[in-house]
């Protein structure tokens, strides 16, 4: 009899727990898996017990697809928070994702600017970065410039003009009064009937402005091998530098100022300035030929 009525109230206990378990709430369960590819990251979202999903990527963009795919607009460390609802609740996964600042990137924007990143001359002056200097590996500077340069001389019209560069290799040169930034040697060859204004201090600015329209199929690439550019010595006469590890920006169009070879060397490239030298020709007879590099800096719009 003893166990009889131990079996019964076995059974109770057993029953009753279970059904307590039954009616305990579910709540939502989240994780997620990312993977990176230049600034667009794929997401894959799991959850469980859950009616909705949303995203906040860390840059004050958000999302309520379950796998996102999402291009940042800027290389950093981003906070990206999966928050999972449901009846009972929510749940919310954090984790960080990294973009890294690539060479493209940073000059375009990647993926996550469709539109390209666009950049303009600098007007203040930084100490060490602008100026003149010879043609040569060092890059060294030689004459110092100054903060608002091309305005002092007359040229001011060029720091409106903007360069714009895109990830699928695409390029965009944006004169918008119509006058384009040029060396006068190159202008008087080849523009000079369009030529608008010289500058006021040709020995050491010589420079010019001329009507240009810019070609609108212009691309960009980046060559990190050696290379050679032919320059001309002031009491030597030509001479062929090579250039060694050095980021070399090939372009069928112009950045800065139009010239006949468009020699242009990335010297630093961040997320906000592009400091870069460029061949300029200074000798009438030799309009192939760069003798000066000019050392200027952009800054992204």
């Amino acid at each position: 009899m003893k166990y009889i009525k131990i079996l019964p109230l076995f059974l109770l206990t057993f029953i009753l727990v279970n059904c307590s378990e039954d009616e305990e709430p579910l709540l939502p369960l989240a994780d997620f898996q990312f993977l990176v590819e230049d600034t667009q990251v794929t997401f894959n979202g799991t959850i469980e017990n859950a009616t909705s999903i949303a995203w906040d990527f860390g840059d004050g963009s958000t999302s309520s697809e379950e796998d996102p795919v999402y291009a940042f607009t800027s290389p950093g460390i981003y906070d990206v928070t999966m928050t999972a609802s449901g009846e009972n609740g929510t749940f919310t996964e954090t984790k960080q994702v990294t973009i890294l600042p690539s060479f493209e990137i940073l000059l375009t924007g990647g993926l996550g600017r469709p539109e390209g990143k666009s950049w303009k001359l600098k007007r203040a002056y930084t100490a060490g970065k602008e100026g003149a200097g010879i043609i040569e590996n060092d890059l060294g500077l030689l004459i110092a410039s100054f903060d608002n340069l091309l305005a002092a001389v007359g040229l001011g019209s060029a720091y409106d003009d903007t360069f714009t560069f895109v990830h699928d290799g695409s390029y965009k040169v944006d004169n918008v009064d119509g006058q384009s930034l040029m060396g006068i040697i190159h202008a008087s060859a080849f523009h000079g009937a369009n030529i608008t204004g010289v500058s006021a201090d040709l020995a050491n600015v010589p420079l010019a402005q001329a009507i240009y329209t810019p070609a609108t199929d212009a691309t960009w690439e980046l060559n990190e091998e050696d290379f050679t550019v032919d320059t001309l010595y002031p009491g030597v006469g030509p001479v062929t530098v090579t250039f060694s590890g050095k980021q070399q920006l090939v372009l069928s169009e112009y950045l800065g100022y139009k010239e006949t070879s468009n020699v242009v060397i990335i010297k630093e490239l961040t997320e906000t300035t592009m400091n870069v030298a460029m061949g300029i020709h200074t000798e009438q007879s030799f309009y192939d030929t760069p003798t000066l590099f000019f050392h200027l800096t952009f800054e992204s719009l």
